[in-house]
């Protein structure tokens, strides 16, 4: 399988467990020729070679399917639950998602429950369901990564009447319509997306009022670990878009002190240069604290105060949100003895962690990565490179059907 899904590879060489020349047990080559056929063929004991199935036309998981299956459940099989809005978002979702192949909709005209909105993202080895029902108020389909042509940054273009995505606002302002709502969620890089209040709204005095949302879609780690003998990192291209403009300044970070309280969110972190970097990015950080011993970002927010307190192993500091940050400040720095587990899209065998990088970087799926080295203790992760993916799409943490209300997300990524 993962000869299968290299862009590369033709062809492998697998050593098995009772393989007695060297401890190299279970190490997996990808190979590749321009012909597709190995130059050499040897009879070899403990070790086991064959062909990538990339021509084998019946292989489930590259085929593109599109099409959507109204009042079709894909029952069990469930990886990951989230809110959606509509059945788009959450096929986005699902093609954004490391391992998710197909996925069922719970639509607004559910009448068994209340789990409106909910969108099941699932996995099977054969990338297809493994049982297929009928059910009224569901929706489901499959995956659109085989699809070539198909970006999976899509463009949330719908805006939902009576649909609220509650909480998350940073700031509130009043607007002619949900158009201008839209518009100043747009003009805002903090903006994922908003909900606005109709004329309607039964309490007058907030009618028309526009409520601008965030929630991080940074591609950040949702886990990270001291490992010895690992090195991790973030691809290069998610850097591009995320530095400020403004003249070049030296953002300071204070040793050995914590501002303690007003936490709004705890964010893994591998440094804390990361630390600043998610303040930065996040409208609501008025400030941050960090964790060395525990790899932890503490984001906080109070315009008024900033409380002081000297404390061992803990840094802190504060947003430059209006000065170029200085490199590395996106995480172009590898990590070592870090690692960023789970999440993994696919793995490689090489030699170095800067041969890591360089896959992460020209693999358009990958976000960041984690590299294993020979001194590694348990040897069959030996010389892995794994590459990750999270999903970036916007996702509101709760979807409510509420009257005299539109919501909808930003258009920065929509072709005016």
């Amino acid at each position: 399988m993962a000869c299968t899904q290299h862009h590369s590879c033709r062809f492998f060489t697998f050593v098995r467990p009772d393989w007695t020349r060297d401890k190299r047990k279970f190490y997996c080559y990808l190979k590749h020729t321009s012909s597709g056929k190995p130059t050499k063929i040897t009879y070899l004991q403990g070790v086991t070679s064959g062909y990538s199935l990339k021509p084998c036309k019946d292989i489930s998981s590259d085929e593109c399917v599109r099409e959507l299956q109204k009042d079709t459940d894909f029952p069990g099989s469930d990886v990951l639950q989230i809110l959606s809005p509509d059945v788009h978002h959450c096929q986005v979702a699902c093609t954004q998602h490391h391992s998710c192949r197909f996925f069922t909709f719970v639509r607004p005209d559910w009448t068994r429950d209340k789990r409106h909105f909910y969108c099941y993202l699932k996995h099977t080895s054969s990338g297809k369901p493994t049982k297929i029902t009928s059910l009224q108020g569901v929706t489901s389909g499959y995956s659109l990564k085989p699809c070539k042509d198909i970006s999976s940054d899509g463009c949330l273009s719908s805006v939902y009447e009576n649909v609220d995505f509650y909480g998350e606002d940073f700031e509130t302002l009043f607007t002619a319509d949900y158009k201008e709502c839209q518009k100043a969620c747009t003009k805002h890089p903090g903006c994922q997306y908003f909900t606005f209040l109709t004329q309607d709204f039964p309490t007058r005095k907030y009618s028309n009022k526009c409520h601008l949302k965030h929630r991080r879609v940074f591609p950040s780690p949702p886990r990270v670990t001291s490992l010895n003998g690992v090195t991790s990192g973030f691809s290069h291209r998610i850097c591009e878009g995320n530095i400020t403009d403004g003249t070049d300044y030296q953002h300071k970070i204070l040793t050995d002190t914590d501002f303690p309280g007003n936490d709004f969110e705890q964010v893994p972190a591998p440094s804390a240069d990361y630390c600043h970097f998610l303040c930065n990015i996040h409208p609501h950080c008025t400030y941050y604290s960090y964790v060395r011993k525990d790899l932890v970002c503490f984001l906080k927010h109070n315009p008024n105060e900033r409380p002081y307190k000297s404390k061992e192993g803990i840094m802190s500091g504060t947003p430059t949100r209006f000065c170029e940050p200085l490199k590395g400040d996106c995480s172009k720095s590898p990590y070592d003895n870090v690692d960023f587990p789970g999440f993994d899209r696919r793995f490689v065998l090489l030699d170095d962690p800067k041969s890591c990088q360089e896959t992460c970087n020209a693999d358009p799926d990958c976000q960041f990565y984690t590299y294993v080295h020979l001194s590694f203790s348990n040897p069959i992760h030996r010389r892995r490179c794994y590459l990750k993916q999270v999903i970036t799409l916007p996702m509101p943490r709760r979807v409510a059907i509420f009257g005299n209300v539109v919501s909808g997300f930003h258009q920065r990524g929509c072709q005016q």
